[in-house]
């Protein structure tokens, strides 16, 4: 009976920490978050711990937050066993471990979480036509070497080095990433030439959304492994992604992706994490008439479909930076264009 009592009060405290933060009194949410927490609520261990590892309204502390994740989820709190999935199957702590990832997004799809149950059908069959079956029977139906096959590249530049393929990403895949940054979209910055950190400028108008540990899933993991073995790289080197996305007349006009070591406002970037020195785009979608990837210092134009890919080298064999390489994402004249771009360092990122 005290049992049942104890989850009662933790299920009171937990519904009253979320009209707290729905009503904007975060100090409330946080007090009632903690209480609930204490009483072993799984729900609220997990909110917790995402608070804490994204810093989102406390403090951060990862390494506490991930602990209270992983606890949450052995608690049976499915988004919390969504976190420690992609967790474990990026490498975010340790090696990369994609069946442990796999194992934990199962768990939190049998736990009711929605967007777990997606990715697991997704992930199983990528043309997004998984008949119905067992989360179980999904997640032994996962084939990781399938996500990391490889379709041909064709040149379309061979000097310096472009590169396109078509098919690479189902569109079922192409539409999951359009759905997961909608409503995420924010003015796409540009790293400034002359002082530290991100800024927006005249020269880029379109809009984007990142993908970092708390962003992702295990779909856009598999896309980055794919987009790896497309190019013959360790995704380790892979920055966090980003959809990109571009209404009519918005435009990234001619621009360059290495960092330009004479620039005061790269040069430090460049010394954390290296150079960019090779850069992907796969095509999100082809509705639209224009928006091409100009290079035109080249004389090269691409439009991809849905699901293909573009790559190309940002440096000169020697390892400087390749000036012919200016491009511009042209903007559409009508309807809307999204990309996922990720670029890709000389180093394992941090």
């Amino acid at each position: 009976m005290a049992g049942l009592t104890t989850e009662r009060t933790g299920d009171a405290l937990f519904a009253a920490a979320l009209r707290a933060r729905q009503a904007g009194r975060h100090a409330d949410e946080a007090r009632l978050l903690a209480q609930a927490g204490r009483s072993g609520h799984a729900g609220a261990i997990g909110v917790l711990g995402l608070q804490l590892m994204s810093g989102r309204g406390v403090p951060a502390d990862p390494a506490r937050g991930l602990r209270l994740a992983w606890r949450a989820a052995d608690l049976g709190d499915g988004p919390a066993a969504a976190i420690i999935a992609r967790v474990l199957a990026s490498g975010a702590v340790g090696p990369r471990d994609w069946p442990g990832g796999l194992d934990y997004l199962q768990r939190a799809a049998e736990a009711g979480d929605e967007g777990a149950q997606g990715q697991l059908r997704l992930l199983a069959d990528p043309s997004g036509a998984a008949p119905p079956r067992t989360w179980a029977e999904l997640r032994r139906s996962v084939d990781l070497d399938a996500w990391r096959a490889t379709t041909a590249l064709r040149p379309v530049c061979a000097d310096p080095e472009i590169r396109a393929a078509e098919g690479v990403l189902t569109p079922a895949v192409c539409d999951w990433i359009m759905q997961r940054a909608r409503g995420r979209l924010v003015p796409a910055p540009v790293l400034s030439n002359q002082l530290e950190g991100e800024v927006r400028k005249a020269i880029r108008t379109n809009s984007l959304a990142g993908f970092d540990l708390m962003t992702a899933d295990l779909v856009i993991l598999a896309v980055r492994e794919r987009l790896a073995a497309h190019a013959g790289l360790d995704v380790q080197t892979f920055e966090a992604p980003q959809a990109l996305h571009y209404a009519p007349g918005q435009a990234y006009l001619p621009h360059f992706d290495f960092l330009d070591p004479v620039l005061p406002g790269h040069s430090g970037e460049l010394g954390r994490n290296g150079q960019r020195h090779i850069t992907l785009l796969a095509y999100l979608n082809d509705g639209y008439e224009g928006g091409e990837t100009d290079f035109p210092r080249l004389g090269v134009r691409h439009k991809g479909r849905t699901g293909g890919l573009l790559m190309f080298r940002n440096l000169t064999a020697d390892g400087r930076p390749d000036r012919r390489m200016l491009h511009a994402g042209l903007p559409p004249t009508s309807g809307e264009k999204w990309l996922l771009s990720q670029w890709v360092r000389d180093r394992a990122q941090p």
